[in-house]
């Protein structure tokens, strides 16, 4: 059994945790290493998730089992009437048991019903297609905008998906 609750300051080592591992599993046939090397610090992590979640107009889910262990988070921002996702994230060993779903859902009523956002936009790797099946679901499809970089002889695409709520 798993349980989502809206995080707070106490979270902070938790997050940054699930943020360091989820990444480097995520993204290990996606990224060249020498990029998710320098991308992926736990300690930078720490310090990012520091100054965000105290943050106001952040809101961050978090997922935990029934020993209390934080699993996956979610979180997202709202800018005028529209909220983006800026991050979802479970441990490796705790996907596909539905829990990224819960964690998608408590973002979705929180951001129509709690914060009034019209439209839901995030960005997600080109080449991740797990994730943008997985964002089809909920109704996110891409608005054609994309943002890329040169990173070494790679080219590494992020497109953005977008949902009205």
């Amino acid at each position: 059994m798993f349980f989502i609750r809206k995080a707070n300051q106490n979270d902070l080592s938790d997050i940054a945790h699930i943020h360091f591992e989820s990444w480097n599993a995520t993204y290990s046939n996606l990224l060249p290493k020498t990029y998710r090397d320098k991308a992926n610090n736990l300690s930078r992590k720490i310090e990012m998730w520091g100054k965000v979640l105290p943050s106001s107009g952040v809101n961050t889910w978090i997922a935990y089992d029934a020993e209390d262990t934080a699993v996956g988070f979610i979180s997202y921002f709202k800018k005028d009437h529209e909220c983006e996702i800026t991050t979802l994230y479970l441990l490796p060993q705790y996907q596909n048991l539905g829990i990224g779903t819960k964690l998608m859902d408590s973002a979705l009523v929180d951001a129509s019903q709690c914060n009034s956002c019209s439209i839901l936009s995030l960005w997600v790797l080109k080449t991740n297609l797990s994730a943008i099946s997985f964002y089809k679901k909920f109704g996110f499809e891409s608005d054609g905008q994309c943002d890329e970089e040169l990173y070494e002889d790679t080219k590494i695409t992020d497109i953005r998906m977008i949902k009205p709520l």
